[in-house]
Order: structure tokens, then sequence, then C-alpha cells
């Protein structure tokens, strides 16, 4: 176990660098990024005024003057001619929720109409359409031979519309599976039922939040997914990605009021019907005669313009200074769903944060390094890394010249009780998770150096294309990966609190936030000034 000090960072970097008065420079500059300054940058970036930074929101234009004005400070260099912002628009497409409706038709009675929110999860992306016919009730959706259990055992689903609850049976107060697959207990159950479903030849599949959940809504009960769902996001100029198959069923998530007007007349609720299930452990499927449900849904289309924020030190070599290191980090966040807001402190105001010191601890070197340094803070990370994507579409400094990229995303937690499941890989106090696809030996060979050096160990564990989180290709320096330029990705992990509500500023644990920062700003310096230009050996164009 590495200890971790101040003093001894300084005089560990003093030692490693070549010139005595850059080390010194240095040695005094790495002291600029300090844990009280970061955690004033995540207590602003998360707090409740600016409501989750949800992309196209009046908040997230607040994030980015606010990252503007601290970079003018600083005294960065305005990346985009006279501008630090680097403007580009997503098209996004939504269910318009004031022409969508579900109309439940019975014989000799008015219609009832519900017009609660529907989230669409396939087709993927908001539909126009209008689906009507009879409803069968098929309990959990589940079939499996393992359990010698079939919701489907005898019912005819074609040409139907399906009703069905989220999870599996469960004990009587709720709180175990009565079949022992974990799965069942987050939303990777619903991916299992659609393999049984989506070849029901079906019309549309319903799924409501099962009673014993507690939740009324999938905006409550996956609040982050429901903001997901809600609408489908391209890049201006892109082709929009549709999944579908011919034959496939609409596939939507429906409020709890739906499935109990539904009930209302066969003499049985919800609620008693789960239960029924949980207590005999047998399917009680049923075609609900009577009624016909009528769903139409509608979407509108918007322009939502974002920004990234660029700011950069040009470096002091006459040559050298055409190369450029890039530091990057998403500033937006998911936003308000379900009535509760989603701060994003880990994710990623500390990322954000970290950037803004390394800004700082970089500007504040009287002769700067021998290569150029672009800090970048992008939008649209959360609905499709979209902010790089436009960047590396469209640099700002030619992509031949840039030697790595940096990313930054979620350094600000501790691995907690709750973390420790295959979903949840958290790191300890004195460690971090370092994320690469190995495109350059040389890159490794300067992490791994730094790594020696600093009081936090490098996890490669979830590194490459193959680790099961996938987080290679989930944050922001993938983008970079695909243009054939080298990445390391610096990350805590993924806690329980990921895209909850539970993710506050109060949670993060700032003396390690200033050690991961203070270690990146080494490899940094280590790049900006190093003779000779690291070599891709390993480019992503050769996988």
């Amino acid at each position: 176990m590495k200890k971790a000090s101040a003093f001894l960072t300084a005089i560990i970097l003093s030692l490693f660098l070549s010139c005595p008065a850059i080390a010194q420079k240095a040695s005094q500059a790495v002291n600029q990024i300090r844990a009280e300054d970061l955690g004033s940058h995540v207590s602003f970036l998360a707090s409740p005024l600016l409501k989750g930074r949800m992309n196209g929101s009046p908040e997230l234009e607040i994030a980015s003057k606010y990252i503007r004005s601290q970079i003018r400070l600083i005294g960065l260099a305005p990346a985009n001619g006279d501008s630090y912002f680097q403007p580009y628009s997503i098209i996004r497409k939504s269910i318009d929720y004031d022409k969508t409706s579900i109309e439940i038709i019975s014989e000799g009675k008015e219609p009832v109409v519900i017009k609660e929110p529907i989230f669409q999860l396939l087709p993927t992306g908001a539909s126009d359409f209008a689906v009507e016919g009879e409803v069968v009730f098929a309990g959990y959706g589940i079939r499996s031979d393992k359990y010698n259990y079939n919701d489907f055992d005898g019912l005819n689903t074609e040409g139907k519309i399906i009703l069905v609850m989220t999870r599996a049976p469960l004990s009587e107060d709720g709180k175990e599976y009565l079949f022992e697959e974990p799965v069942w207990a987050n939303f990777m159950s619903i991916q299992l039922k659609l393999t049984s479903l989506i070849f029901s030849r079906a019309k549309a599949i319903l799924f409501v939040s099962d009673p014993k959940s507690g939740f009324e809504s999938i905006e409550r009960q996956y609040p982050g997914i429901a903001g997901e769902l809600s609408s489908s996001k391209t890049l201006k100029g892109e082709k929009e990605i549709i999944t579908s198959l011919p034959g496939m069923p609409v596939v939507i998530f429906v409020h709890r009021s739906v499935a109990d007007e539904l009930l209302k007349d066969t003499g049985q609720t919800l609620e008693e019907l789960q239960k029924k299930i949980d207590r005999e452990m047998k399917p009680n499927s049923f075609e609900i005669t009577g009624s016909q449900l009528k769903i139409t849904e509608v979407s509108r289309t918007d322009e939502v313009v974002l920004n990234n924020i660029a700011g950069y030190i040009e470096g002091s070599h006459p040559v050298l200074k055409k190369e450029i290191v890039v530091f990057s980090g998403h500033y937006d966040h998911v936003g308000e769903t379900g009535g509760m807001v989603h701060a994003g402190a880990d994710d990623n105001a500390s990322g954000t944060s970290a950037l803004l010191e390394l800004a700082q601890a970089f500007a504040s070197i009287g002769k700067k390094p021998l290569r150029s340094l672009l800090f970048l803070w992008v939008s649209g990370e959360e609905i499709g890394l979209f902010g790089s994507q436009f960047y590396v579409n469209n640099p700002l400094f030619p992509l031949e010249n840039t030697i790595a990229n940096i990313n930054i995303d979620m350094i600000g937690r501790v691995k907690g009780v709750a973390d420790t499941t295959a979903d949840n890989p958290m790191t300890g106090p004195s460690s971090v998770f370092v994320i690469t696809g190995d495109q350059s030996r040389e890159l490794r060979a300067v992490a791994d150096a730094a790594d020696k050096r600093s009081p936090i160990s490098f996890d490669y564990s979830l590194s490459g294309r193959n680790a099961p989180q996938q987080l290679f290709s989930r944050s922001d320096h993938y983008n970079f990966v695909r243009k054939d330029i080298p990445v390391l990705f610096f990350s805590t992990g993924l806690h329980t609190d990921y895209h909850t509500p539970g993710d506050t500023a109060d949670k993060l644990d700032y003396a390690k936030m200033e050690l991961i920062t203070r270690t990146i700003f080494d490899i940094g310096l280590t790049l900006a000034n190093s003779k000779n230009r690291i070599v891709v050996d390993n480019p992503f164009s050769k996988w």
C-alpha cells in the first residue's frame, strides 16, 4: 500500500524531471492541485441549482459559463478562434406527450384515456404509430426450464398486446427472489425476457413495474433509463440508428394505472395477481376479455445546440508546439427524471473539476512545456459521446498533431460496502482504474513510470475491448481511439450510485481526487516534454 503525501509527490516529481529548474517549477505547479479546490468546483457543478446538467437544459449552459469563466481566470487561450466554445447540434426525436395517449375501450362504456408518460424500448427512439388490440396478461413474462415455470404456457399471444410485470417471483415481503439468478434485480432482466417476448408474434409488449417494487412507473424504478428511452438523439448530419426487426412488436413501459384499469373488470388487481403467482410459484396468465387497448404515439423532432469548451496552452518549443496533448472530460449529466435530480457529482463533476485543476497547474509553470496542451470539456457524453465525436470530426488542432488523449470520467469515489458485484467494479482508497487499449507501448511505459512515482496505484483490469463492463468504449476517449490516437482513461469505477440521485458531492473523496489529478499532471508533463513523440504501434485501424 502506497502512502499519500503532497510533499513526497513534489520530491518524486523533482527527481524524475531532467532539468532542475523545470523540476522545481513543476513541483510548485503540481501543488496548485488541491483537494479543497476540487471540492469547491464539484460543490457548484453538482449543486441543486444545476439540476443534474442535462443536455439542452439551461442548467448545462450555466455549467458551461462557469467553466469558461474559470479558464479565463486561469489564463488559458481560447481554442476556437476568439471563443472557448465549440458549438454543435444534435437532432432529438422525442415522444410528444401532449399528443400521445393510451385508451382502454370497453363495450358499452366511454373510453378511458390515460395520459401518463410511456417510454419506448423497441424500436429504439420515439416513433409515430397506433396499435390496437386485445390484451393478455403474462405474469412476469418468464419462460424458465430450470424452474419448470412458463408464463406463456397455453397462452395465445399472436396478434395480441402482452402485459407483463418487471422482475421475477419474490418472497412475501418482496425482499428475496425465488429464482436464484441475480439478474432479476436489475434492468438486465428486461433484456433476458425479451428473448421470448419479441418472437411472440404479439403486436406490442407492455412492461409495468411489479407492485412489490413499490414503484408505479419505470420513471421511478429506473429513472436514468427512463430518461434515455424518452427520446433518441443523433449528431446533426449523421444517420439515425434504429434497432428494429421485421415483425418485431413495439416494446414500451407503461404506468401502473394502465394495468389497474385493464384489470378492473376481471375482479383481480395486479397486486393480488403478483401475490398469488409468488405464493404458488405457478403462472397465472390469461386473456383480459371485454376490453381493448389502443396506444397512439406521436413524436416530435427538435434541433438542440450544445457546446464543447476548449482552452489551450501553447508549447514553448518552436517546432514541437505544433503537437498537442489533449485532456478531456464531459461536463453533462442525466438531469432530472421522475421528479428526482441526478446531481452527477462523480459523473462527471469530478472529471470536470480535475481538468480545471490541471489547467491551473500547467498555466502556473513559467516556461511552458515543449508541446501544446488542450483542455477539452465536452457535452453530449451521456446521450451518445456526441461532443467528443464532433470534436474529432471537426478538430480545433489537426488530429495528426495530437499525440495522446487523457480522459477523466468519475474519479471521486472509494469502494463502498454495496460495491461488491461484477456490475459495480470499484477501486479502494489508494488505487484508480487506468483503461487503455494499449495502442502505444511507449504510452503504457509512461503511465507505468508515473504509477511507480505516485501514491496512487494503477489497476488496468478493466482495459481492452473484452472487459465485461466495456468501459473502454463507454466514455469520450473512445472517439480518439477510433482516430488512431492513443489514450489513457482514468476512473475510480462504477459505484451503486451511478446514474442515481445518490451521486452527490458529499460522497466524494477529494484527497484521493487530488492524488489522481496530480498523477495525471505527471503523465501529461512527461508527454509534453518528451523529445520524441510516442509511437502508436497498435492502432485501432489495424484491429
